[in-house]
């Protein structure tokens, strides 16, 4: 249940929505993840070429989650490969050959076309290479159990998505894990070993209801309490009294006035539009961000020969596509912020004023009848 005034409940609401626009529009490009993205590159290169694997990789999945390019994610698959994870380095090529698919046929940059094309050429290339040292393991599950609600397939403890069920996916010669699990079913587990080039086929199984629980034992009634000596259990309780001119009187609900609310200078509207006009107000300083970044990051571009013209080596490229998403970005912000400020301001300004509490009251005396009233 929500406690306190609502007026003021609905205006810490929309102040909150108003900072975390602003904070997340920072985190979305904040320039000390980019400056930490580019520290973590150049450490993982240098420990894959002395050749320290275990140190490498982890950079690079740093990396990858930072800035997921293309490029990154070659070192990446390259990392996994040295180390002997041939289907996860398979897999991060057959990702990098399908967005390279994608880029390119939709963008309209020439250099971004021929930079993706390039990149899934080399990690198609990785990929038929590392092929005849893996073996193929294909999991089917029975329509019976792939309807189960919350049901959950693993390949060695990973979660199989709906979409790669039935199909080849690629593995390391040794013993693998197939596991099945549903709330109220048993789970159903199955051990193989696989060999280079080898090809296996696991169906799951039915799965199995769980066993019922033992029903809890019914607690014994209790013993019903007895009442004073000298009382009667069904007597209502006596109503409360009041001394009267007349003699005692009975206070009556009826009698009683109701409170008579106060109310708020700030009305529904007027809370709806100061929040409309913070979220404007947010989202035009996120706008503001993008657009300083945006000249920031073309400039950067055209620093020390990285772009001439439309012509940009891969630093060039990176910092161009940013300074075009940036701009767009900020574009849309201060036009969303605007209208959402425009709107605010006018449900503020045209709520209706606050009218006078009408208060009455009906006072009985003895011999006497007095109507009051405030108005």
């Amino acid at each position: 249940m929500m406690s306190g005034k609502p007026g003021a409940w609905l205006v810490r609401s929309f102040v909150a929505l108003g900072g975390v626009l602003v904070a997340s529009g920072a985190r979305a490009a904040d320039p000390a993840d980019e400056a930490r993205a580019n520290t973590l590159f150049q450490e993982a290169r240098a420990a894959f070429i002395a050749e320290d694997y275990a140190t490498a990789c982890p950079k690079y999945e740093e990396v990858v989650k930072l800035r997921p390019g293309l490029g990154a994610r070659i070192g990446l698959g390259d990392c996994y490969r040295k180390m002997g994870r041939l289907a996860r380095a398979w897999e991060t090529y057959r990702g990098i050959v399908d967005d390279a698919a994608r880029i390119a046929s939709t963008s309209k940059s020439f250099t971004e076309k021929s930079t993706a094309q390039k990149r899934g050429n080399e990690a198609k290339s990785r990929m038929g290479e590392i092929e005849p040292r893996l073996g193929w393991i294909t999991v089917t599950v029975p329509e019976a159990v792939l309807v189960l609600p919350s049901l959950v397939v693993t390949l060695d403890g990973a979660p199989l998505a709906r979409e790669v069920i039935g199909t080849r996916l690629p593995a390391e010669r040794g013993e693998h894990v197939v596991d099945a699990s549903a709330p109220g079913k048993r789970s159903w587990e199955k051990s193989l070993a696989i060999a280079e080039g080898a090809e296996l086929t696991v169906a799951v199984q039915a799965l199995e209801d769980e066993a019922a629980p033992k029903p809890e034992p019914k607690p014994s009634p209790e013993t019903k309490q007895e009442p004073p000596k000298g009382t009667n259990a069904a007597t209502p309780p006596t109503p409360p009294t009041t001394q009267g001119p007349s003699g005692p009187r009975e206070i009556r609900a009826s009698d009683r006035i109701p409170d008579t609310p106060k109310e708020s200078f700030f009305s529904t509207q007027r809370i709806v539009g100061l929040g409309l006009g913070i979220a404007g107000l947010g989202a035009g300083a996120v706008g503001t961000y993008f657009g300083l970044r945006a000249i920031e990051k073309r400039d950067e571009s055209e620093v020390d020969g990285h772009c001439a013209g439309n012509t940009c080596n891969e630093f060039g490229y990176d910092a161009r596509k940013d300074a075009y998403q940036s701009g767009n970005l900020s574009t849309g912000l201060f036009v969303a912020g605007g209208v959402a400020f425009a709107g605010g301001l006018a449900l503020f300004l045209t709520a209706p004023k606050r009218t006078k509490t009408q208060t009455t009251s009906l006072v009985v005396g003895p011999s006497s009848l007095f109507w009051t009233g405030q108005f």
